[in-house]
C-alpha cells in the first residue's frame, strides 16, 4: 500500500505504477479543481483501475459526482476490512477489479505497509 500527500504525487504514482487499486479521499482536487478522480480516469495508464471514491459522507449528490467522475463505487468512513471485501468482490464480479490477473504484490514501504497487508493482501496493488 501506498500513500500520497498531494493530488500531484498521486497523479505521478499512479501514471508510473499503474496500480489494480486506488482509494481516492473525498477531499482531494484534482489540478483542474474537479475530484482527484477525473484527473486519474485521464492517464492512459487507469483505463483498467479500479476506483473507489472515500469520503466522510454518503449524501445522494456526493456519490453521484463522484460516479460521474469515474468511480466504480464508494465508500463511507470509517469502513472496515469486511465492507472493503464485499465492495472488491462486486467489483470483480462485474470485471472492474481483476479480470485475468494473476495475484499481484503490496505496493508500499515504511512500517505501514507491513499493517496494511491484511486489507490488500488478497486484492492484489493497491493505491
Amino acid at each position: 500500500m501506498a500513500e500520497a500527500s498531494c493530488p500531484a504525487d498521486a497523479l505521478a504514482f499512479v501514471s508510473g505504477t499503474a496500480p489494480d487499486l486506488v482509494l481516492v479521499d473525498g477531499g482531494l482536487e484534482g489540478p483542474d479543481g474537479g475530484l482527484l478522480m477525473e484527473a486519474i480516469r485521464n492517464l492512459p495508464a487507469a483505463r483498467d483501475i479500479c476506483l473507489f471514491h472515500v469520503a466522510a459522507e454518503a449524501l445522494p449528490a456526493s456519490i453521484r459526482r463522484a460516479i460521474d467522475a469515474g468511480a466504480d463505487d464508494y465508500l463511507v468512513k470509517p469502513f472496515d476490512e469486511a465492507l472493503l471485501g464485499f465492495k472488491l468482490a462486486q467489483a470483480r464480479t462485474r470485471g472492474r477489479f481483476g479480470a485475468g490477473r494473476a495475484r499481484l504484490r503490496i505496493v508500499g514501504e515504511g512500517p505501514d505497509a507491513e499493517r496494511a497487508s491484511w486489507r490488500f493482501g488478497l486484492f492484489g496493488k493497491a493505491v
